[in-house]
């Protein structure tokens, strides 16, 4: 069988309703972003919403992770994303009304951060059940593309819908883009996963052997440990964006679609880069881009001319995906099914809520100390603190050496 998933039909439908909610999740980021910093002015608020779209990845990961594993993922899919279309409709409106302040603003994105953070296991774990084993690392590659296209397209969208209709017609787009996914969920055929050895147990003791299994499956430990470095030290920093783009670049809205559209741009050729073949990626390659992409943040930070910034950031956007989507493609190629959805929410504690961690951080200290001067000091730990996790690897548990025999 051909190992390109795009040839897979079934795989091919759910990757054109998946893209098409995609590009209302990056229309929806934008405008929330800027909408945040609209109505409060502030850095630290502008962090805090940023927080409330990821935190609850970290705070309820490990329990959505064993229901993606415990219940049919289609029926969760459907569910979910109903909910999402709700709530986001309901943004809208209030939002025209003009009965949204910052508080509002908060609350509804920590609702969207949850239904984002319950579907993202299941999300992950729906790919793999789609296609032949022997398509998986393709059609993991073309599923970032998509995302990475939809990051490139969805904010120059976002930028014309938020200057044209406001950031109210914004957030309904999203609300409309996800009965896409519904529509191809109700279509698609999921294969079936292998029967469980194992009897349900309660949650609790699932999650744990969740944890248990990463902990003692030393390739994917090593990779979730830089994932979390890049999502806390590079992605919690990039989350500035809305005010790099109006306080530092003084470019607005459009500046801020251009932005975004940047780093999707550069996460688009990481994705092509990818769906190529994955036999020269591995922990150290992937530590290594780390350390280079925190010296980009720092560069990033102590400039204040736009168009390098724009460089920079797409550059960034190469190098931070090939990070993420690197692991994912690695880690869903090594675990058992069994468990994929249990790891799959690991993943994604670790990169959504270390990228929330960053942002509270970060935006917390910018309103003290300055944005420019924290975002070096953000980069500048994120190649710190990848350096040492190389030097720890050289030196102590081997891991240089496994990764090196992937």
């Amino acid at each position: 069988m051909t190992k390109s998933a795009i040839r897979n039909r079934n795989y091919l439908i759910y990757l054109t309703g998946n893209t098409i909610s995609l590009h209302g999740l990056w229309i929806y980021r934008v405008a929330l972003g800027w909408y945040a910093w609209q109505l409060s002015g502030s850095e630290f608020w502008v962090g805090v919403v940023a927080f409330s779209q990821f935190a609850p990845a970290v705070v309820f990961g490990p329990i959505f992770g064993v229901l993606a594993d415990r219940f049919d993922r289609r029926a969760a899919s459907l569910f979910i994303n109903s909910l999402s279309v709700f709530n986001m409709l309901l943004l809208g409106l209030l939002a025209l009304l003009g009965h949204v302040d910052i508080l509002v603003l908060t609350m509804l994105s920590l609702m969207q951060g949850t239904l984002d953070g319950a579907h993202m296991p299941v999300r992950m774990s729906v790919v793999p059940n789609l296609v032949a084993r022997g398509q998986l690392e393709s059609a993991i590659a073309i599923t970032s593309i998509s995302f990475n296209v939809s990051r490139f397209v969805g904010p120059a969208i976002a930028g014309f819908v938020i200057t044209t209709f406001g950031v109210a017609t914004a957030f309904m787009v999203n609300g409309v883009s996800y009965i896409a996914l519904i529509a191809v969920m109700l279509i698609v055929k999921l294969n079936p996963s292998p029967e469980k050895k194992q009897p349900r147990r309660h949650v609790w003791h699932e999650m744990r052997d969740g944890v248990s299994y990463v902990l003692g499956h030393a390739r994917i430990r090593a990779l979730l440990v830089v994932v979390a470095v890049a999502s806390v030290f590079g992605r919690g920093a990039l989350e500035m964006m809305p005010v790099f783009a109006d306080a530092v670049f003084e470019r607005g809205s459009a500046g801020l679609a251009t932005l975004t559209s940047s780093i999707g741009a550069g996460a688009v050729v990481a994705g092509l880069i990818l769906s190529r073949g994955v036999s020269w990626l591995n922990v150290a390659v992937i530590r290594g881009a780390v350390v280079l992409a925190g010296l980009l943040i720092a560069i990033l930070g102590a400039l204040g001319d736009f168009w390098v910034g724009v460089a920079i950031v797409a550059v960034l956007g190469v190098i931070l995906s090939m990070c993420g989507v690197g692991s994912q493609i690695l880690i869903q190629t090594l675990v058992d099914d069994e468990v994929r959805g249990r790891v799959s929410s690991l993943w994604g504690v670790i990169a959504f809520g270390g990228t929330a961690l960053g942002s509270l951080v970060v935006g917390g200290a910018a309103s003290i100390w300055g944005l420019q001067d924290v975002v070096v000091v953000a980069g500048l730990a994120c190649s710190g603190v990848a350096v040492l996790s190389i030097y720890h690897s050289n030196n102590g548990n081997g891991e240089t050496q496994l990764a090196n025999s992937e």
